[in-house]
């Protein structure tokens, strides 16, 4: 395997995602009972990426149906996200209007799940991660992630400190990303090291971690 190229430091990059949720919390409450199909709605913004000097981010919809993962986002400037979520806003029709077919249904899909729910900010996830990609199978990719930390308080992306780990800094969570299969040389590679599969979520985790899903 080899070293996602996005990294630029030849070792990891940060990860930040601000999370959406209702004041009733029925994403992380659909997590809890276990619903089949549910999506969360989150921006996530790499601090040590930028273009043309200028930072961007992903307005991001999480689907998970049954055990598949699907991700429909857009890429937008950072200064412009929560603008974007408001379809009313003079930079959400703007970019709407000068956007491609695909992005469009994405950003309709979005503004559906904001307004249906009244989405709010509720937490922000941070952590390190050190991406690899097969050489071979294109698809299968392993990501190690570090110092993974919530904060309830100040969503400003551009604020990097959290307050409170969500699991112990010596340990780190290693995610396993395949489209179809996982390479025989890795199955044999999880087994010998006895690697024991636990779903776990950063965000409804983070929010446990900070008292907040307690209150729901």
């Amino acid at each position: 395997m080899r070293l996602d190229p996005y990294v630029q430091n030849n070792y990891n990059y940060e990860v930040r995602s601000l999370y959406y949720d209702s004041n009733f919390r029925h994403s992380v409450n659909e997590k809890r009972d276990g619903i089949g199909v549910r999506r969360k709605l989150r921006i996530r913004y790499y601090p040590d990426y930028s273009r043309d000097n200028r930072e961007f981010v992903f307005i991001e919809i999480k689907k998970k149906i049954n055990e598949n993962v699907a991700k429909s986002r857009i890429h937008v400037k950072l200064e412009d996200a929560l603008y974007i979520l408001d379809s009313n806003h003079p930079i959400a029709n703007a970019f709407y209007n000068n956007a491609s077919t695909q992005d469009r249904n994405t950003l309709k899909e979005i503004w559906f799940l904001y307004k249906k729910y009244n989405l709010k900010p509720v937490c922000v996830v941070s952590y390190m991660r050190q991406p690899f990609l097969s050489k071979i199978e294109k698809t299968f990719r392993l990501t190690f992630d570090t110092n993974v930390m919530v904060r309830n308080y100040n969503f400003d992306l551009n604020f990097g400190d959290s307050s409170k780990y969500i699991i112990p800094r010596n340990i780190c969570i290693m995610e396993v990303k395949f489209n179809n299969f996982i390479p025989n040389w890795a199955i044999k590679i999880i087994q010998k090291n006895n690697c024991i599969q636990y779903k776990i979520s950063k965000f409804a985790s983070g929010l446990e971690r900070t008292k907040d899903y307690a209150l729901v």
